[in-house]
């Protein structure tokens, strides 16, 4: 079957202004990359609509949405990394009603994978910062409890940004299941995602951050993976999974620290798709991050994993950058198992299987 994607070619008016590290262009020479690897005739492009003020409401305040569209109207800044420009506001919406149309796909049984631009998770219920305007991931997420009456939400941020918005929309929530893997929160906005951030009174223990040292690749993913993200999600037993993230864990990203290439980004998608195999089958997966030269070739390397996609992804990508710092791999596993024992004692009385 084909590969579900919302796309439309109105992505590309995605515009903060002149100077920001996010721009519309990404969305298009995407699209032009997958043609070119022969990935195209194996996807579908389905049509985007826009999400509606209902829709929005599921997650944010009538306060916040209001307070949008007076900085739309005025020219104004949620945060000083994030204006609020007509176009954002426009291709934000449409892209939180593309989730909200692939959870619906997924919920009917028509697909076990779908694929939107999204990812927006720096936006809370009643603030946005970070680029995030409107919170997408969590949108999704409420629409699957409270429209689809689904029971148990996993989401899988992969983004090397915490996804500090979504975890404080779910932090009392125990129908998800918010799994956040994430540079160190002392080296890299926004600053939180700690391990001992877990979550509050019925959501306690369904908060789980684990913040990786700077240039950790993929020996201490695989790791986090298989001693943590992999035995929680199984036992947790999700009737969907939302993954969240792009590239940015690449090595040579522009704004973060993280170590993984294009291999270790591949090998990233396919523990995602091994935990949807081995857990509820369906998966929505969100892909919109990442800065600098490599973005959309760290996307197509995340896609090929999530899909088992046995193409060349390397034979479309330029020649891969060096590491700006050669990587300790033996100190780089010590401290994230340290960290991965800091959390198990965080969380031991939540789960039996770690």
């Amino acid at each position: 079957m084909s590969i579900p994607i919302f796309y439309s070619s109105q992505l590309a008016n995605f515009n903060f202004g002149p100077g920001h590290p996010f721009t519309g262009e990404r969305f298009e020479s995407y699209t032009a990359l997958l043609e070119k690897s022969s990935v195209m005739d194996k996807c579908e492009f389905l049509p985007l609509e826009t999400a509606k003020e209902e829709d929005l409401l599921l997650v944010h305040t009538p306060e916040y949405l209001k307070l949008v569209k007076f900085y739309e109207e005025t020219g104004g800044y949620l945060s000083m990394d994030t204006p609020v420009t007509p176009s954002v506001v426009e291709i934000q919406a449409l892209i939180t009603g593309s989730g909200l149309q692939a959870a619906k796909l997924l919920v009917e049984g028509a697909e076990n994978t779908a694929h939107t631009f999204g990812g927006f998770h720096h936006a809370g219920r009643d603030y946005g910062e970070g680029f995030c305007v409107y919170n997408d991931v969590a949108i999704v997420a409420e629409a699957l409890i409270k429209r689809h009456g689904l029971r148990r939400i996993l989401i899988l941020d992969t983004d090397a940004h915490q996804g500090n918005g979504t975890m404080d929309v779910f932090y009392t929530n125990p129908n998800v299941l918010f799994v956040s893997i994430h540079q160190d929160p002392r080296t890299l906005y926004p600053g939180k995602g700690f391990t001992w951030e877990i979550g509050k009174n019925e959501g306690k223990g369904y908060t789980v951050n684990l913040p990786m040292p700077p240039y950790a690749g993929t020996g201490q993913y695989d790791l986090v993976f298989d001693e943590i993200v992999t035995p929680i999600s199984k036992e947790f037993a999700p009737d969907v999974i939302i993954r969240n993230g792009g590239s940015d864990p690449y090595h040579a990203d522009a704004l973060t620290n993280l170590g993984l290439d294009l291999d270790g980004l591949y090998k990233l998608g396919k523990s995602v798709s091994a935990i949807s195999d081995a857990t509820c089958g369906r998966l929505l997966d969100m892909m919109v991050s990442g800065y600098g030269n490599m973005v959309i070739y760290g996307w197509l390397a995340l896609f090929c994993g999530l899909e088992g996609l046995d193409i060349d992804y390397k034979s479309a990508s330029p020649e891969e950058p060096g590491h700006l710092h050669e990587p300790d791999n033996e100190g780089l596993t010590s401290c994230t198992e340290a960290m991965i024992g800091d959390l198990r004692a965080h969380l031991r009385e939540y789960w039996t299987s770690i």
